[in-house]
């Protein structure tokens, strides 16, 4: 009786650190986002960017070009920035833990697009 007991203890202790374990990712989802940054950086389409993230489930994103991209040309950008996060991140369903709010700005208008990426759905893109 005194072996199962322990055998019970052993096996909750193990299952216990499996499952704390597996639930911890290796994501560091900062890392991810300021290595995204850099990429983007050394665009030549790009001019600049600035990133954020809130700490909980929000990442925010801006890209500042030079000229007008059209429509889908932002959405090409936003569609880049969703596979260069999931990229650094090395998780490959990134999206499914974290809301994307995108902007590309330029120097004479400000924000002309934004875009966002909520937690189950798709990438919507709008025109400021």
């Amino acid at each position: 009786m005194l072996k199962r007991i322990i055998l019970l203890i052993l096996s909750s202790i193990s299952l216990f650190s499996t499952v704390s374990c597996s639930q911890e990712t290796s994501i560091d989802i900062d890392d991810a986002v300021t290595k995204s940054e850099k990429y983007f950086r050394q665009l030549d389409e790009i001019a600049t960017t600035a990133s954020s993230y809130d700490g909980k489930k929000d990442l925010k994103f801006r890209l500042m070009v030079e000229g007008n991209p059209t429509e889908t040309e932002a959405t090409i950008f936003f569609n880049l920035i969703l596979d260069v996060v999931t990229n650094y991140s090395n998780l490959s369903d990134v999206w499914n833990f974290y809301n994307g709010y995108f902007d590309i700005t330029n120097y004479d208008q400000g924000v002309i697009y934004e875009g966002t990426k909520l937690i189950g759905e798709d990438l919507i893109v709008q025109t400021k």
